[in-house]
């Protein structure tokens, strides 16, 4: 099905298209030591109905707060303007693992989840 779509996808466009890609890893994706896999998320709900987000990640650049605020909202249905990020703390977020690669994402991303539940 998918292949279909992306078939009349690239038909139906001149200039932009679409394709299928594998690419393998070489690498674990995270870090190798189970214990230091974890992230933190702390959220905060006000009466006014803003929410005031803070995760372990670090923003360096790479856009980790705009996903994580994109994660929140989708879980709790709610617009991304409603959503404000506080930089990370140990005071907020204690034992934060290092932010680096794609874990910055995927660690905090489920802390988010988790927090937004």
């Amino acid at each position: 099905q998918t292949k279909e779509e992306i078939d009349h996808f690239n038909q139906s466009n001149k200039l932009k298209k679409r394709g299928i890609a594998i690419v393998p890893m070489k690498f674990y994706p995270t870090i190798p030591f189970k214990m230091l896999n974890q992230a933190g998320a702390f959220l905060r709900v006000y009466v006014d109905g803003s929410i005031l987000l803070s995760h372990g990640g670090a923003e360096m650049g790479q856009g980790l707060h705009t996903k994580m605020v994109q994660v929140a909202s989708k879980v709790l249905g709610v617009d991304m303007s409603k959503i404000h990020i506080m930089d990370t703390s140990s005071e907020t977020v204690p034992n934060a693992t290092p932010t680096g690669g794609s874990t910055g994402t995927d660690l905090n991303g489920h802390a988010v989840i988790n927090a937004c539940n």
